[in-house]
């Protein structure tokens, strides 16, 4: 069998770039790596299936519960700008290993499919490894699919172990993300005044990550919202714009807006666009989101990351994390938000199942609180910002947890790993199920 660190070099070679959008799906052919290189010698069976050009993989090996799934994606965010090394080219220096998906998550993966050998030998409960491509455009379509297949199978997760974290830390707890998309008319006003363009950056402490669940209002400054109040502030009537815009989920590094300042003594007859103007208004108000929500430590999150100029109307796309999965009231709450903006246009609210919410008495959480104090790791579950796919299973009162190794730059330029982090967490993985088993 392959070591991990073999895996993670081939697994981050593939391109499997996943950007709805835009339009690009990631190709199959890293689940036909999996399948026919890791698997195909081990004796697990495996099921390849497909929903809206979607594939996953599942292999198992049906054998005495406790059922045991690990989950995980090896779908990426685009790589984005400012790369200084080749994202699709695993490369290590010193300790870290950079790559896009380096983090989140083909680093967590490479580990379970490292394991799959030792599962066979080290283990006696049924093992589940499902890998998707869809998990950065929701997992409807791969894990969100995956429940009638294991029912079928008799093989319902007892628990589930998802690698979709950092930090050497026990997950717990996750929000609920729903994308927001705003189909805004162009709007063209005639004013007198002078034009002029103007570049703001995002500034993120510590160079943390540029995902957008993990963007905190109190450190860190949005360029929109900078963008925002300069034009706010001198009533400046925004023209175009234009920016780093990767992905919904994706801070945008920059943008610039093309404006025109009001001068009616001094200024020329100049075009600017009034839904454009008005939406740039109002992004200043996104840090005062008034929706029914559950405690967080993290409250509520809403960013505007995505932006596409279509013939006649501007795209809007944003990012919302909260402890809620109520449809309903999120979209209620932007059809006031519009109107009080007086942007008109079509809302679409896509939001998914719910949060991620494991009891800490659960079995689950004891055992893997007990390995993490054997390790010298934190033992304190947390709540972090971002979705996974373990939501699917959590609404299901299926216990999950996840538990990811080091990294940073998750979404970002320069995406890494930490390579001694990765031997922690396959050592905390086996362990997790031998003592769980045990106790069923």
């Amino acid at each position: 069998m392959k070591s991990y660190m073999e895996i993670l070099k081939k697994l981050v070679s593939y391109q499997t770039t996943n950007n709805p959008m835009e339009q690009i799906i990631p190709d199959p052919d890293i689940l036909g790596y999996i399948k026919e290189e890791l698997f195909s010698h081990l004796g697990y069976e495996t099921i390849l299936y497909e929903r809206n050009g979607y594939w996953s993989l599942v292999a198992y090996l049906k054998r005495k519960k406790p059922n045991a799934l690990f989950i995980g994606h090896c779908d990426v965010v685009p790589p984005g700008p400012e790369w200084v090394t080749d994202p699709f080219e695993l490369t290590i220096k010193e300790d870290k290993a950079y790559g896009r998906g380096a983090a989140d998550m083909k680093g967590s993966v490479a580990v379970m499919l490292d394991l799959a050998e030792d599962f066979l030998t080290k283990t006696e409960c049924s093992i589940i490894i499902a890998i998707n491509l869809d998990e950065e455009s929701g997992g409807n379509d791969g894990a969100g699919q995956l429940m009638p297949i294991l029912e079928d199978l008799d093989l319902v997760p007892t628990f589930v172990i998802n690698g979709d974290a950092n930090g050497l830390q026990i997950v717990n707890r996750r929000r609920n993300p729903f994308a927001i998309v705003l189909s805004v008319p162009k709007s063209k006003i005639r004013i007198k005044g002078k034009r002029e363009s103007r570049t703001f950056k995002t500034e993120i402490a510590g160079n943390r990550t540029m995902h957008a669940a993990y963007f905190m209002r109190d450190v860190d400054i949005h360029c929109a919202d900078k963008a925002s109040s300069y034009l706010k502030k001198g009533q400046c009537k925004a023209c175009n714009m234009s920016g780093t815009f990767v992905k919904n989920n994706v801070l945008p590094s920059e943008i610039t807006i093309e404006c025109i300042i009001p001068d009616e003594e001094n200024g020329k007859i100049l075009d600017y666009d009034e839904n454009l103007t008005n939406f740039l208004y109002s992004v200043t108000e996104f840090n005062n989101i008034d929706v029914p929500s559950n405690p967080s430590d993290y409250g509520i999150n809403l960013t505007f990351n995505y932006y596409k100029e279509e013939s006649e109307n501007h795209l809007f796309q944003m990012d919302l994390r909260i402890m809620s999965k109520s449809h309903e009231d999120v979209r209620t709450y932007f059809e006031k938000f519009v109107r009080k903006f007086s942007i008109p246009g079509n809302i679409d609210v896509r939001g998914s199942i719910g949060p991620v919410n494991t009891p800490e008495d659960s079995l689950l959480i004891t055992k893997a609180v007990e390995i993490a104090k054997n390790l010298h790791l934190s033992e304190n579950p947390i709540e972090m910002g971002g979705a996974t796919d373990s939501r699917f299973f959590s609404a299901l009162q299926i216990p999950a947890i996840e538990f990811g190794p080091l990294g940073g730059n998750v979404h970002g330029s320069n995406e890494y790993v930490e390579i001694g982090s990765l031997e922690i967490v396959r050592n905390f993985y086996l362990k997790l199920v031998q003592n769980l088993e045990r106790n069923d």
